[in-house]
């Protein structure tokens, strides 16, 4: 899965299946690899069964949550969330507080999302997706200036992970801010150094509403 073979890991984790169906972290992982595919049902059920074999598996409750966050079902995300957040053995917090962030984000409760997204920040200073939705969550406040020192941010630390989203929202702060040459510029970058990346229309389509629009 890290090399981004996600139908060989799945391959391989159903066999491990087989060899070993009472392994928590075994489910665990074909929970990632089914939501890796796209295979959101698939996934919860298997992250379902990891807990069921081990309630206190942090790790289990914090991924079964990022998928129901995808599945729009948030209050169910965050009682495993809460679950994952009261366990002191567990060391990746920062993803649960990015999680945490992401189901009121994505709820377009903004304003909620962003201590989340903070205190992620402050347990991890790498975390490229807490300050990226941290960005978004100030844009959609409209407070630019703090959305583009995020983003910022963002496109520093996303930057060897293909992830080109930083850039196209960098680009909006930077234009609602009255920086178009600017702004365009950071598009151009994202298009540059992501060509295939998810947003590559959606930038292209920007830089050319941005060379005829004026900044408000």
């Amino acid at each position: 899965m890290t090399q981004g073979k996600n139908a060989e890991a799945l391959a391989q984790l159903l066999r491990a299946k087989e060899l070993d169906p009472s392994s928590a972290q075994v489910r665990n992982h074909l929970g990632l690899a089914y939501y890796m595919l796209g295979e959101l049902e698939r996934a919860v059920v298997e992250l379902e069964e990891a807990i069921d074999i081990d309630e206190n598996f942090s790790e289990a409750h914090n991924n079964i949550a990022r998928v129901l966050i995808d599945l729009k079902e948030f209050k169910k995300a965050r009682e495993h969330l809460f679950i994952a957040s009261n366990d002191l053995t567990y060391s990746r917090k920062d993803k649960v507080l990015l999680n945490q962030g992401l189901s009121y984000f994505f709820q377009g409760q903004y304003k909620k999302s962003e201590p989340f997204f903070l205190k992620s920040i402050s347990r991890n200073r790498d975390n490229c997706l807490a300050y990226n939705y941290y960005g978004r969550a100030k844009i959609e406040q409209e407070s630019f200036v703090k959305a583009s020192k995020a983003l910022e941010q963002a496109v520093y630390q996303c930057k060897d992970r293909g992830f080109d989203e930083p850039h196209y929202y960098s680009g909006i702060a930077l234009f609602r801010l009255g920086k178009k040459t600017k702004a365009i510029a950071r598009l151009q970058e994202g298009r540059k150094k992501y060509p295939k990346g998810p947003n590559r229309n959606k930038i292209s389509d920007m830089i050319n509403l941005m060379r005829i629009t004026d900044p408000k």
